[in-house]
């Protein structure tokens, strides 16, 4: 890392290390019926998804902290802390007792899940993406900072760290890559949208399609969020407004895609002249930045006029807690949260099954996205908000079986294991909420597992 900051942001991770620790409480809602436990991290920093693997809790401890964590996770006991020397913990990857994660700057790390450090290995500045893990493999993307500054996707060994193929491609990736057999899928912060052979980073195709999230791979289709602009009249002058609907489009070379237009809405957090006027959110994500050395203009080799432009994102952190309205499939149903909205779409049909609006537009434009996205396991639909609850749809009606309020922002998606869901929080805290279902499992990382691609049954 160079930034001047450094040095500063070290000797306050080193103080962190005496303060408060990491130790869980009760937790129960108001109306009594959810039970569970708190954890508050030191920093209170925005936390991204946690891994849930043989019992153990794993999560970084935000955006600008030096820590990784593991928890018990039924009980939140903390079991041990590892000190990362650069900053920004991504969410983490798990596989064969290995945990995988990025800092913002500049590190891919193996951990074993008894926090013994395996490899780790400098790839650039900023990482704003997680890395995605299958048979012995990791892949991420990168900047080549101390070379060509182009934007590659990497392969390594998970035993070692030994690079084993990288392909260059538009910029960083929104969220990370999704896996589906032998072939590696992501979408580029400019809209992007790639299939790379896996085993050898062979190109399969691209094409810039305006995405807005991470693919869903199903059945030979490339399901994501699509960004359109339309012309629009606005006090007597023209002006372009933003929209998002979810497209398809066949995972073969020279498709075009394919508008789903009954999911088409409005999309004023994807316009980032309207973002950086009225979005509290943007403002804090750009102190944030100041905050690890990424201040005003300065943003490494981020590229963040891409980002800006598709996604309306300008700050390392926002695209580093950027996830989109990526869609997942169930049991045959897409199911994606776009902006305040659930959607329930059948593929087969293309229509939208049900939709379930939360918090309701109050009439001004909706600068940032309200819900996380989707975690669906057991025949519900797990997402949160935010503004501090925990919703449970059912995935085949959307009708709300419950909402917990937990008072924290929510914005990276939940995990569910065990009869427990497990939500982050902006303001540096873990939730684990008893569902009172065991059936309610499978959910165990940011996209389900490693692979990121959901539980496609």
């Amino acid at each position: 890392m160079n930034r001047t900051i450094l040095l500063l942001n070290t000797m306050a991770a080193l103080l962190l290390c005496f303060v408060a620790s990491a130790q869980s409480i009760p937790f129960r809602s108001r109306d009594g019926k959810v039970t569970g436990w708190k954890i508050t991290v030191a920093g209170g920093r925005p936390l991204a998804t946690p891994a849930i693997v043989d019992g153990k809790l794993f999560v970084g401890g935000g955006f600008g902290s030096h820590e990784f964590y593991a928890f018990d996770a039924a009980t939140g006991k903390r079991l041990w802390t590892y000190h990362t020397a650069d900053d920004g913990p991504t969410a983490a990857a798990v596989e064969d007792g290995r945990i995988v994660f990025n800092t913002e700057s500049c590190e891919l790390e193996v951990l074993t899940t008894d926090g013994r450090p395996v490899w780790k290995k400098w790839l650039g500045d900023p990482l704003m993406s997680m890395p995605a893990i299958a048979d012995g493999t990791v892949y991420m993307a990168f900047p080549n900072s101390r070379g060509d500054r182009k934007h590659y996707l990497g392969a390594f060994d998970l035993r070692d760290g030994r690079e084993l193929w990288r392909h260059v491609i538009a910029g960083e990736i929104m969220t990370a890559p999704v896996i589906d057999g032998e072939r590696i899928f992501l979408a580029t912060v400019d809209g992007s949208l790639f299939s790379l052979d896996r085993r050898n980073g062979a190109e399969i195709f691209v094409n810039n399609r305006n995405a807005t999230s991470a693919p869903a791979v199903w059945q030979g289709q490339c399901y994501f969020s699509k960004r359109e602009t339309t012309q629009v009249t606005r006090n007597g002058k023209a002006a372009q407004q933003q929209n998002e609907v979810v497209a398809v489009v066949a995972a073969v070379p020279n498709s075009a895609p394919k508008a789903l237009k009954s999911t088409e809405r409005q999309a004023d957090y994807l316009d980032y002249a309207k973002r950086s006027t009225a979005s509290r959110v943007e403002a804090h994500s750009q102190s944030l930045d100041a905050m690890v050395g990424f201040g005003g203009s300065s943003k490494g080799d981020a590229k963040m006029s891409l980002a800006m432009a598709n996604i309306g994102q300008a700050s390392v952190r926002g695209v580093w807690a950027y996830q989109g309205s990526k869609p997942f499939v169930d049991h045959g149903k897409l199911f994606s949260s776009m902006g305040d909205k659930v959607l329930c779409v059948d593929p087969a049909t293309e229509k939208v099954v049900w939709s379930r609006t939360l918090h309701q537009d109050k009439g001004g434009p909706l600068v940032d996205s309200v819900l996380t996205p989707p975690a669906i396991v057991n025949g519900k639909v797990f997402v949160g908000t935010s503004f501090g609850e925990v919703f449970v749809l059912s995935a085949r009606s959307g009708e709300v079986i419950s909402t917990t309020e937990i008072g924290e922002p929510v914005v990276f998606q939940a995990a569910v294991a065990s009869g427990r869901v497990y939500v982050a929080t902006n303001s540096g805290s873990i939730f684990c909420l008893n569902t009172g279902d065991a059936r309610d499992d499978g959910w165990l990382m940011w996209g389900a597992r490693p692979t990121h691609n959901g539980l496609l049954r």
